[in-house]
């Protein structure tokens, strides 16, 4: 999905070749207030553009890349806020593609129901500009586990509970062991890499990740999970906000994440690879939030041969 600052309410556009995916879509979106137009392919969304101004384009993932550069290009002259890319399960050969614009900051790729579960969640964080938080991902009442790293030193303990807790849940091993490497990359990164001077600069990065560093309240990271019996998810923040958009879709287009050198993404690609859906909520300047969502619903073989991702980037608030 591909994001601009500026917001229009007004409608919702689908562009996608399947009247049942055009429906559901359709149906699921309704709820946000805003009216939904429809389109059924590039040339049909283009002529509906001259007279919308739309909020969010829904775009079928499978779209040629330049037909879909156009689109977005489109939208983005009349004004829209997004443009999310829905992606099926059997077009996943075209993620590298998609991830090679490098501007497409929203992709969903599971099929139904979970996929009405992502989209639903995507279109009200976008529309409303409420990013944070890992429970928007979680079913009401699901309790979440807090800790805050004050030492550097504390990272693989946590990690070793936060597994043994996981498995108390009656979590398999695989679910625990894509926890712990998830949950290590994001605490080490966000100690890390995530800190910067005045000047921009990350001044930590370079130090080693078993050097001990006692974290002041500026410092110190939050780690947040909790488990539905859907989704495991991971959360964790940092006060700085120097995470940026652009660094991000650099590192998920990585096929080998050792090609991102130091600080480059946090991990990302790493991260990325070892989850099922992974969110970026960024204000810049003030916080990162990462989310790593594990789907503890389907065996290894039974996981979708890529993962959906989200990037929001926190609007100005009216004074």
């Amino acid at each position: 999905m591909l994001r601009w600052l500026r917001v229009r309410p007004s409608s919702i556009l689908i562009v996608h070749p399947d009247r049942k995916t055009q429906r559901t879509v359709q149906r699921i979106l309704g709820v946000s207030g805003h009216s939904v137009d429809v389109a059924d392919d590039v040339e049909q969304a283009l002529r509906l553009l001259n007279n919308l101004t739309p909020v969010l384009i829904v775009v079928d993932g499978s779209l040629k890349l330049p037909e879909l550069g156009a689109l977005v290009d489109a939208g983005k002259a009349r004004g829209a806020e997004a443009c999310m890319t829905l992606l099926g399960s059997s077009a996943h050969a075209q993620v590298p593609g998609l991830l090679g614009l490098g501007a497409v900051t929203n992709l969903l790729v599971h099929p139904m129901p979970v996929l009405a579960e992502e989209l639903t969640i995507t279109a009200q964080k976008l529309i409303r500009n409420d990013l944070f938080g890992a429970e928007k991902y979680l079913l009401w009442g699901t309790e979440l586990h807090e800790t805050t790293l004050v030492r550097a030193s504390q990272r693989a303990e946590i990690v070793a509970q936060l597994s043994e807790q996981v498995r108390a849940l009656g979590q398999s091993a695989r679910v625990a062991s894509m926890a712990m490497l998830v949950t290590d990359e994001l605490l080490s990164n966000a100690v890390h890499n995530a800190p910067v001077d005045a000047q921009g600069e990350h001044y930590r990065q370079d130090l080693p990740r078993d050097r001990e560093l006692e974290l002041d309240a500026r410092h110190q990271v939050r780690l947040r999970w909790g488990c539905d019996a859907r989704y495991l998810a991971i959360e964790v923040g940092d006060g700085f906000g120097s995470l940026d958009r652009d660094t991000i879709l650099r590192a998920l287009g990585k096929n080998d994440i050792r090609e991102s050198g130091a600080g480059a993404g946090m991990g990302v690609a790493l991260t990325y690879r070892s989850c099922d859906h992974l969110v970026f909520n960024l204000a810049p300047g003030k916080r990162t939030e990462i989310i790593a969502l594990i789907d503890v619903r389907y065996p290894p073989t039974e996981r979708m041969p890529a993962s959906s991702y989200n990037v929001f980037v926190e609007r100005p608030r009216a004074p």
